[in-house]
């Protein structure tokens, strides 16, 4: 991962790098004015252990500066899809990069803007984090139905994470992030670490059919963006099935590769933030929750 591309969630076009065991850092730019630090936990496989692996991604944004931590918690995490490198940005009859400078921070708003190749043009992109206090809630505070529309509640790292105890509870000033995202325009991006080892785009869909092993339905489109729209790309979406949610694939070919990439729609992507209504995914959370999660990961994994 890529990571899968939960629909409607949205992602963050930054990702991380981290390679064997310890902590990787990477700054970028200059400048403190203001910030905002995303914290979250992953998964991988550790195949030293022959077991899962979990790490803890500190992501903070400053005026002119981007900054990741990334923290063994459990065995050996490695993604190789997560990454710092700058994004490859194609759109319709559009090819630009989303550089991890000129980052204007604003509070809990982060822009981020799209420059176009051989051009000053630029294209905006923003992210501004809701927050909801997640003090005193547990892992019951999610319910999960037979499927993705009768599920309610709060999903947080407690439902992710089952080992940690029912009864556990998020300490006072807990807070979780909601990512709402607005784009000039609908874009994908990728970078090196996201080139697939596919020699067209044809044989990466039909890789891609193949990732659920399930009667899960899908649907495939095929665009045409970049330069004079001369590059060729596919989306592979998995709707949803039972209690999993819809997926959504991107491959593009780029340069006579073919590379895994990020999707994100124009417009403005805003996510669900009432647990009555449906499920809030409250998986990006400030220091104090993830200083609580670490401690309980740590003490039950």
């Amino acid at each position: 991962m890529n990571r899968l591309m939960v629909i409607p969630s949205v992602f963050s076009l930054v990702a991380f790098a981290l390679v064997g065991c310890g902590e990787e850092d990477g700054s970028y730019g200059s400048g403190n004015s203001n910030n905002i630090t995303l914290t979250s936990f992953d998964k991988s496989y550790d195949s030293q252990a022959n077991t899962s692996a979990i790490a803890r991604i500190d992501e903070t944004f400053r005026t002119g500066e981007h900054e990741i931590k990334i923290r063994n918690m459990i065995n050996s995490y490695r993604n190789q899809n997560l990454n710092t490198l700058d994004k490859i940005v194609l759109a319709d009859n559009f090819e630009g990069q989303l550089a991890n400078t000129d980052i204007e921070v604003n509070g809990r708003t982060v822009e981020r803007p799209i420059y176009e190749k051989n051009s000053n043009n630029k294209l905006n992109y923003e992210t501004t984090y809701k927050t909801i206090n997640l003090s005193g809630r547990r892992a019951n505070s999610y319910e999960a139905g037979t499927n993705i529309d009768n599920s309610r509640g709060i999903l947080t790292d407690l439902n992710k994470y089952p080992n940690i105890p029912t009864n556990v509870a998020f300490p006072a000033g807990s807070v979780c992030y909601i990512p709402v995202v607005t784009s000039a325009r609908s874009f994908l991006a990728f970078n090196e670490k996201n080139k697939t080892g596919y020699d067209s785009i044809n044989k990466w869909i039909d890789a891609a059919k193949q990732r659920f092993s399930d009667d899960r339905d899908h649907r495939t489109s095929e665009l045409s963006v970049g330069f004079g729209n001369q590059q060729k790309a596919a989306q592979v979406t998995f709707f949803e099935y039972q209690n999993q949610p819809a997926y959504q694939y991107n491959g593009v070919e780029y340069a006579d590769d073919i590379y895994e990439a990020n999707y994100v729609a124009k417009g403005t992507t805003d996510p669900n933030t009432n647990s009555i209504r449906g499920v809030v995914d409250c998986t990006i959370v400030n220091e104090v929750a993830g200083d609580f999660l670490a401690e309980q990961i740590r003490r039950y994994y």
